[in-house]
């Protein structure tokens, strides 16, 4: 009788023990039909795929083209319509492309081929005549280029890059720009809305701030119609978010057909990527 006791007290604390799939949050979605085989296929080819080599050990920003603004441009109307505007004098001569070094947070560094300023720079030139921001009878005299480096967030944590620094006169900060492209292999970044099943959508954007079994994401939903809590398919390598809509035509407002939702999963996120049905990442581990 006492060993039956024994037995039976075991067998209670094994099931109750932190982690069982009875503790997992309420909530948890997972897809269904055509949008199930698609993440499944995503989740497939991932790893050991180009992409999540770059992923993983190459430079993969968050954009691939990062701008820092001059705080100047917030005190100066007319330096920012001439900045929009492209209307920007340069050096006669500009520093060449070359190489430039991205150094990760894990110690490594990669040596990066890097974009010309001007090409670079995708303001210069960018509109002609008529001017179409007010006030339009400024000109900013860039009086050097220069080579820095700024923090960027990346794949692998933030890292420090090459940038170009564009100095004008008059101003007291420069404004900057990413020297080099992004290793990401070339491909849509997303998939047209008639490609996927009907109340099913893809995922753009996360937000920065999470839990431990949950992320918000950003959908733009054919139609504008309103986001549902999204489905999530899980292995141990990837997390394929796949968003979800009423379906009904709603009213876009005055910033787009933009929604949020919220994805829900099994188990902690930890070191998991996080990819739409593209097949494409659309977070970044912190840091």
């Amino acid at each position: 009788m006492l060993r039956r006791l024994r037995t039976a007290a075991l067998l209670l604390a094994v099931l109750v023990l932190p982690g069982d799939a009875s503790s997992a949050p309420t909530g948890v979605l997972a897809p269904a039909g055509e949008a199930l085989e698609r993440a499944r296929q995503v989740a497939a080819a991932w790893p050991g795929s180009a992409a999540e080599r770059i992923w993983r050990t190459g430079y993969q920003p968050w954009m691939s083209r990062e701008e820092w603004l001059p705080g100047d441009f917030s005190r100066n109307d007319g330096a920012f319509a001439a900045f929009l505007g492209g209307r920007m004098d340069l050096p006669a001569e500009l520093p060449a492309a070359g190489t430039g070094t991205a150094s990760f947070p894990d110690g490594t560094a990669l040596t990066l081929p890097l974009t010309d300023p001007r090409t670079a720079n995708r303001w210069l030139g960018r509109r002609s005549d008529p001017c179409t921001r007010e006030p339009c009878d400024t000109r900013l005299t860039v009086t050097a280029v220069r080579p820095a480096t700024r923090p960027q967030r990346t794949s692998r944590g933030t890292a420090t890059v090459p940038v170009w620094e564009f100095v004008f006169a008059g101003l007291g900060e420069p404004y900057a720009v990413a020297a080099a492209e992004s290793q990401e292999p070339p491909g849509p970044s997303s998939l047209e809305d008639d490609a996927l099943p009907e109340g099913v959508t893809d995922v753009r954007y996360l937000r920065p701030d999470h839990g431990a079994r949950w992320l918000e994401a950003t959908l733009y939903p054919r139609d504008c119609a309103d986001a549902l809590p999204g489905a999530v398919y899980e292995t141990a390598d990837v997390l394929v978010l796949v968003g979800r809509t009423t379906g009904r035509p709603a009213d876009c407002g005055p910033y787009g057909g933009s929604r949020e939702a919220r994805f829900r999963f099994a188990r902690p996120l930890g070191d998991r990527v996080v990819l739409n049905l593209a097949g494409r990442p659309v977070s970044f581990p912190a840091g």
